[in-house]
């Protein structure tokens, strides 16, 4: 299968993709991806850059700073792309929407590797802050000027108004037409700084550097304008957080982690290494320091969740995403076959990755999804969770429904809205939970007349993003959630009590969402994360709908990072699948319970990486199939080569 995949990043500073994107960023170019990063600002903001062998401070050269980044960004690139830090690039300029002109370097030998530098000041001022994109996002300064940085490619300074910087990010966009674009976090969390967590790299209350969510939020609203990769094809987006990596349980495992570091010395000249530029060779603070902040020992997408898959009341599999920043479905033409009908597209955007389905008890799909209605400068902001079902059976769908926000008014919590879950109950009604902007739990319910409840608080604290929803076999809805401290549940004590938080649950602590299914023999299961060993646990019931006394207990894994997917089989005797992203940018599965190992589909024919976290289900035939969005923008599936087999069959690209 012949990949058209294109990887577009877009980030704040040179080292933010090495920082907070890569293991992915390594796995598109090791797998021949064309890769291209863009450097909205020079990353001069400290101005000095003191060799690890002087003795006294050097003397502030922004110039000189903002060209030692460079040399070390592309030192990285050339070692990722060729494992040659040495590795020739081939300069050019780009004369930009906005009017300025940017730096374009293409690696010689491998030139679908280019990095795009803008080179805007961190300092608009010499007496301002270092905060430019933040500014100009906020409307605080109509335009903030350009680096020349030292021997750089453009002498002349140049400025950036907000739609002129707008104008250039939809300009690239349709330049190097990608299928997968990467962004900083647009909404990272809110945080109280105390004594536990001091203020020190974030701004204000938000858990990250100003300019990396100002890159974050002109990104997005540039994608609102990109029409894609064209040729019929379709693009995804996935957003990494940033400096809030430092402030929750570290995902990555010793040799994600050591991968990061590796390529972030070399951007640091670590070794010493002299490239023979006076301006430096490399962010010399960055060299042999890099896990002393917290974030390389994580690599966390903002939305958990990706595609979604399940079966239909006629037996068909039947798979939603969102691609082209909107809902999109495929469905299998006869249940258990190979042949697929889709996209068809359902619109609904900007939506943010991450759509929760349910099938109604008379066989319509209901999605659920986090619509980015409004970004703006701060009290502007609008997140809202949406709403679109069939209306009938195989029939088309409705116009999407609002459903609001329980931080609708509060400009201080209203952006920091999660991802929706839903379940069903016994009764029919239909609940949905979501994580609210104080990183508690929010609930609505629909009756079974159709109508809403109000959005009611089930408390909670310090939730990680990404929570499940399931029905037990009683028929009563649960709730998982992993949080800074532990694992969280919450359960109907009957059908028509409301959700209460289970006090003395609290199962170890998480470096991921958890996963929850009820498995074929009626126990739940959960499985997530364990914190710096890139391995997974798993916790279950002693009984079907009885206590959770054993501990969770290691069953392995293959590193990788982001959220973890579970599908029950049909019976006990096949098994539960666990699947996730790999190390090696594979997908990486196991068959619960067992003593099978852990095996790895390659991603190669799909762009080298997937999107997002993989799905999973059971067709009419009993068979695993799991479902991935591809580095190509396109979602595939790979079905089990039979029932009970422990292998699957190649992936088959939808669409």
């Amino acid at each position: 299968m012949s990949s058209p995949a294109s990887v577009l990043q877009i980030v704040a500073h040179p080292d933010d993709d090495l920082y907070f994107m890569n293991p992915a960023t390594f796995q598109a170019i090791k797998a021949g991806t064309p890769t291209t990063t863009v450097y909205l600002t020079s990353g001069d903001a400290y101005g000095r850059n003191p060799r690890p062998w002087q003795v006294s401070p050097p003397a502030e050269d922004r110039e000189a700073y903002g060209k030692a980044r460079q040399n070390g960004i592309r030192a990285a690139y050339g070692a990722m792309a060729l494992g040659d830090r040495t590795a020739a690039w081939t300069p050019s300029t780009l004369a930009t929407a906005g009017g300025a002109v940017a730096e374009v370097y293409s690696l010689a030998e491998a030139p679908w590797v280019r990095l795009v530098f803008l080179n805007i000041r961190q300092h608009g001022t010499p007496e301002g802050p270092p905060r430019s994109l933040h500014v100009l996002w906020q409307e605080e300064a109509e335009r903030v000027p350009t680096l020349r940085v030292s021997g750089g490619l453009v002498d002349e300074q140049y400025w950036y108004t907000r739609s002129g910087l707008v104008d250039t990010l939809v300009q690239i966009l349709g330049l190097f037409r990608p299928t997968l674009v990467r962004t900083m976090d647009p909404d990272p969390d809110r945080l109280v700084h105390d004594e536990r967590f001091p203020q020190h790299h974030d701004f204000g209350d938000l858990a990250d550097h100003s300019d990396h969510t100002a890159a974050g939020l002109f990104s997005w609203v540039a994608l609102d304008r990109y029409r894609g990769p064209g040729e019929d094809r379709t693009f995804v987006v996935e957003a990494f957080r940033g400096y809030s990596n430092e402030r929750w349980p570290h995902s990555l495992g010793p040799r994600a982690v050591s991968l990061k570091e590796y390529f972030l010395n070399v951007y640091g000249a670590a070794d010493g290494y002299d490239c023979g530029d006076p301006a430096g060779s490399g962010d010399y603070a960055v060299g042999l320091s890099a896990r002393g902040t917290g974030w390389v020992q994580s690599t966390t997408p903002r939305d958990p969740g990706g595609i979604r898959l399940g079966r239909d009341a006629r037996g068909r599999l039947t798979a939603f995403a969102v691609v082209d920043q909107q809902a999109a479905v495929w469905l299998e033409r006869q249940p258990g076959s190979d042949r697929w009908r889709g996209p068809f597209f359902l619109g609904g955007g900007p939506l943010s990755p991450g759509l929760a389905v349910s099938l109604t008890p008379d066989g319509r799909w209901q999605l659920f999804a986090r619509r980015m209605s409004h970004l703006g400068p701060d009290h502007t902001h609008r997140r809202e969770i949406v709403l679109l079902e069939q209306a009938e059976p195989d029939g088309a769908f409705a116009g999407w429904v609002i459903l609001g926000n329980p931080s609708a008014g509060n400009p201080e919590r209203d952006r920091h809205l999660g991802a929706p879950a839903v379940t069903r109950d016994a009764m029919g009604r239909l609940h949905l939970f979501v994580r609210n902007g104080g990183q508690g739990l929010h609930t609505r319910v629909r009756e079974t007349d159709g109508t809403w409840s109000g959005w009611t608080d089930l408390r909670g604290h310090e939730l990680q993003e990404g929570i499940t929803a399931l029905t037990a076999p009683n028929g009563r809805a649960e709730v998982f959630a992993a949080s800074r401290e532990g694992v969280f549940h919450w359960a109907q004590g009957s059908h028509l009590e409301p959700l209460k938080r289970a006090p003395r649950f609290r199962l170890t602590v998480p470096a991921s969402p958890a996963a929850a299914v009820v498995q074929p023999d009626g126990r739940v299961m959960t499985v997530y994360r364990q914190p710096d060993t890139g391995r997974l646990l798993m916790a279950e019931e002693d009984t079907q709908g009885g206590r959770w006394a054993r501990p969770a207990v290691p069953i392995g894994g293959r590193g990788g990072f982001g959220a973890v997917c579970c599908a029950p089989g049909d019976d006990p005797e096949t098994g539960t699948l666990v699947a996730t992203r790999s190390d090696l940018g594979g997908i990486a599965y196991r068959f619960l319970p067992g003593d099978h190992p852990w095996q790895e589909l390659p991603t190669d024919d799909l762009g080298g990486l997937s999107a997002h976290a993989p799905a999973a289900a059971f067709d009419v035939f009993g068979r695993a199939v799991i479902a991935v969005l591809g580095a190509d923008g396109r979602p595939a599936v790979a079905r089990q080569a039979g029932r009970g087999s422990v292998g699957f069959g190649p992936w088959q690209a939808l669409g």
